[in-house]
């Protein structure tokens, strides 16, 4: 199954950059213009200099690769002696409570997606998978990690990781944008990385975040083909724990032009009631919704009929993307996606319809997945992210 392997990252060298949270930045498809110059400003060697470099046309991809490159030749960047395995564990705050993941960044062997063994979720875009291959064809290298998660019901791992940072130090601490602390540890002894490497033989992986990149380091390694591009750096982290959060994207129907229609076809498809409480994602069963239309002011909780439910994994994404965004189209001229509750509240208006969705579970994600199927676009959104800039994988 997964062939899991330590590798030698490169990674800041903290004799040049005293504090690593200055150069790390989120992943680059979650950044917007605003923190893109904030983090422009933050450090001369922020990675989004090189991950989401801000020159105009493909020029960037060069500008990328100079910087990049630099940052290397200056000893800026400096890569490990010994092969590694990286413990990785990440501490915050969500809705007032406390949480903590622990993971492993790690090499993981490119598979084909029809061997079983690396799975998607998602479907994805052409647009993100150019621009990621353009950017490794000039860098020639993993910026950031593929999120993936397994199933860990035995806890092995778990166990191993957290009695090796007891009695080490962590290499690298780092606190992200968003306040979440990050710390990273290397296991560099050969027994206890093939210990690891062993327990995920058993394993599939499921990518949780970075679809985009994934295909792209296949299509990478089918260009050039060598033991150098046949790996791709993973973060690894198990599915039972409190700290992997599955959060919705919600969706919302802008300048419709017969909410009307819509409204009445949401009233004959689904179970409905109206609803005058608050609209909190966390009340939701992952067969609800809530529906919002101000024109008309009609606001629903929604629950799919028992009819719908195998066809839709009992999942209301599922009956949301095609009784109501993929049915009526022609009647509203975008589909906005949010990640955060509060910005989808705000921005629904008398001319929207806003589809709050609820929460994931993974096992309702592996059944999607075990099917030969796939969810919508810009379904899940795992969090929290992973950090670009801790760790860099070269592929030559």
């Amino acid at each position: 199954m997964a062939k899991v392997k330590g590798f030698k990252a490169l990674r800041y060298n903290e004799e040049k950059v005293n504090n690593i949270s200055d150069v790390i930045a989120p992943p680059y498809d979650v950044i917007n213009k605003e923190q893109q110059e904030h983090l422009y400003s933050l450090h001369e060697n922020n990675i989004i200099k090189v991950d989401l470099n801000k020159t105009e046309g493909d020029t960037k991809y060069e500008e990328a690769k100079s910087i990049f490159n630099s940052w290397i030749n200056d000893q800026v960047l400096i890569q490990e002696e010994k092969e590694c395995i990286y413990p990785y564990h990440q501490t915050f705050t969500y809705k007032g409570k406390d949480y903590e993941r622990i993971g492993i960044i790690a090499l993981v062997k490119l598979s084909e997606f029809s061997d079983k063994i690396i799975l998607p979720h998602e479907e994805t875009f052409s647009g993100p998978k150019a621009d990621r291959l353009k950017l490794m064809k000039s860098c020639k290298t993993n910026i950031s990690p593929i999120f993936g998660v397994y199933d860990n019901s035995d806890n092995k791992v778990e166990k191993l990781v957290k009695e090796f940072i007891k009695s080490n130090n962590p290499i690298i601490e780092a606190k992200s944008l968003d306040g979440i602390m990050n710390k990273l540890w290397k296991i560099d002894n050969f027994q206890t990385i093939s210990e690891i490497s062993s327990y995920f033989e058993t394993k599939e992986i499921l990518i949780a975040d970075g679809h985009h990149r994934y295909e792209t380091s296949l299509n990478y390694h089918r260009e050039n083909p060598d033991s150098e591009t046949e790996n791709v750096m993973f973060y690894l982290t198990g599915t039972i724990q409190e700290g992997l959060l599955i959060n919705p994207t919600h969706r919302i129907l802008n300048k419709t032009s017969s909410s009307k229609d819509i409204t009445g076809s949401v009233l004959e498809s689904f179970y409905t009631e109206k609803w005058l409480g608050d609209m909190n994602e966390d009340s939701l069963e992952p067969d609800e919704f809530f529906y919002i239309d101000k024109k008309n002011d009609t606001n629903l909780k929604c629950k799919i009929k028992e009819k719908d439910l195998v066809s839709f994994y009992s999942m209301s994404v599922y009956a949301v993307q095609e009784k109501i965004i993929d049915l009526f189209k022609e009647s509203y001229e975008n589909v906005g996606h949010f990640k955060s509750l509060e910005d989808a509240k705000s921005s629904i208006n008398s001319e929207s319809i806003g589809l709050i969705l609820p929460k994931f579970i993974p096992a309702d994600i592996m059944k999607v997945v075990l099917n030969n199927d796939k969810m919508p676009q810009k379904s899940t959104y795992f969090y929290p992210k992973v950090a670009t800039g801790l760790l860099f994988n070269k592929l030559y």
